[in-house]
């Protein structure tokens, strides 16, 4: 099978908010870990994918902007997995001595 160049995006996105309040919270969980409070942090990441899953979902495709990879539900089922997952193992995982 030849190699075919991908196509360029027929327009950019317009709306770059809803990816930045799910990166802003990432960063907000990042300076947490930082810290030394890891399941705080893991948690807010989770809440993080959470809420870039429910964006997705909710938001028109131009409104959603870079959130959009794949189909609707692809996006939001892999965003909601990794964000309960996360959740999970940062839940079950004991505290340290």
């Amino acid at each position: 099978m030849p190699d075919k160049r991908d196509k360029p995006a027929a327009t950019l996105p317009s709306s770059p908010w809803a990816l930045g309040a799910a990166l802003a919270l990432v960063g907000f969980a990042a300076g947490f870990a930082a810290f030394g409070y890891w399941r705080r942090s893991a948690l807010m990441m989770s809440a993080a994918l959470l809420l870039g899953g429910f964006l997705r979902l909710v938001l028109p495709r131009r409104a959603a902007g870079l959130l959009v990879v794949r189909r609707r539900w692809i996006d939001v089922a892999v965003l909601f997995a990794l964000g309960v997952l996360i959740a999970v193992v940062s839940l079950v995982v004991p505290p340290s001595r």
